[in-house]
């Protein structure tokens, strides 16, 4: 396979370039952009982290998908940290091709992935205006799939206890009351927090919004408003998405190895 054809299927399917929410940087980031480049090894990341990159040296892939970019911010000044990944990939003939918010809004995504991993049913797409006035459908509007008994409704704390089990998770970040019920839910994925996303979303008479990443101010708004607020691991609903998306590029390109890269969660929790 060509790099030429793996750029084309994810920008045009699984990651479309129509979906970026602002200027971030999209698609192929580093090393060879010929497009008769011959890509036999993939592996999928969250982040080009040094362990992500010293593992793709050490299985010889030649072309890293990774949801976050290389480098996020202008360079100013180069950290250590930089400079052992850039002098990696120096050596070696890898290129970076990266996803960022596209793939949280993409059919099939993160938060998708999401919907999906909690048993919801998707009603429709959640839209914002990106950067250019494009309508993106960053997220998903969803209703809790009903009990044996159909007048059982769903709590906050049910839906809580769903979350830790389906996601693997020990504990969960919220806002509200666990009696409170949910009847419609908003999904953005990803570390997307605006207010801006709260308001749309109660404005579509959703009581309960999940994402990656809840900042303070966001939280305060959710118990002023009386808005139930869940934060599911960042890095949990990420790699769900990109184990997905490497199942589903092994099918579509048969002779390409696709490994994933799972570093685990960078925050530890201290009981």
């Amino acid at each position: 396979m060509f790099l030429q054809e793996i750029s084309s299927v994810l920008s045009e399917k699984f990651s479309p370039k129509s979906f970026k929410l602002n200027s971030e940087i999209y698609g192929l980031q580093y090393g060879q952009k010929r497009i008769n480049k011959t890509i036999k090894k993939i592996l999928l990341t969250i982040d080009v982290s040094i362990e992500a990159l010293h593992f793709a040296v050490r299985n010889k892939i030649n072309l890293i998908i990774s949801h976050h970019s290389l480098i996020k911010d202008p360079i100013n000044t180069f950290n250590q940290n930089l400079i052992n990944k850039l002098t990696l990939l120096t050596k070696y003939p890898i290129s970076i091709f990266v996803l960022n918010s596209s793939f949280i809004a993409a059919e099939g995504g993160v938060s998708e992935t999401i919907a999906e991993a909690l048993y919801l049913n998707i009603e429709k797409t959640f839209e914002i205006n990106n950067y250019k006035g494009v309508k993106v459908p960053i997220g998903r509007i969803c209703t809790p799939k009903h009990y044996l008994k159909k007048d059982q409704k769903i709590s906050l704390e049910n839906l809580l206890k769903r979350i830790k089990t389906n996601l693997e998770l020990t504990h969960v970040l919220y806002v509200g009351n666990l009696k409170n019920i949910i009847n419609k839910i908003c999904i953005v994925g990803g570390d997307t927090p605006n207010i801006k996303y709260l308001r749309k979303a109660q404005n579509l008479e959703c009581d309960c919004y999940i994402t990656g990443k809840i900042d303070y101010l966001d939280a305060i708004y959710g118990r002023d408003t009386g808005f139930n607020l869940i934060e599911a691991s960042h890095y949990k609903i990420e790699i769900l998405a990109l184990k997905k998306l490497s199942n589903i590029l092994s099918l579509e390109f048969p002779y390409v190895e696709f490994l994933l890269f799972e570093s685990g969660d960078p925050f530890k929790i201290s009981f």
